[in-house]
């Protein structure tokens, strides 16, 4: 049974400073490479910051 991508997303909403910034978040499974995912996400998080 496959389930439906829809199901599987998280939208979220955070008000910092006044500005509204949109999270979408996705349950990934199987995932191989646990680290080279978590680089990614530092990465980006980074790149937002500066």
């Amino acid at each position: 049974m496959v389930q439906d991508d829809k199901k599987k997303e998280n939208t979220t909403i955070y008000e910092i400073d006044n500005k509204k910034y949109t999270v979408i978040t996705k349950c990934v499974e199987n995932v191989q490479n646990v680290n080279k995912l978590y680089d990614v996400i530092c990465k980006y998080a980074i790149s937002q910051i500066n």
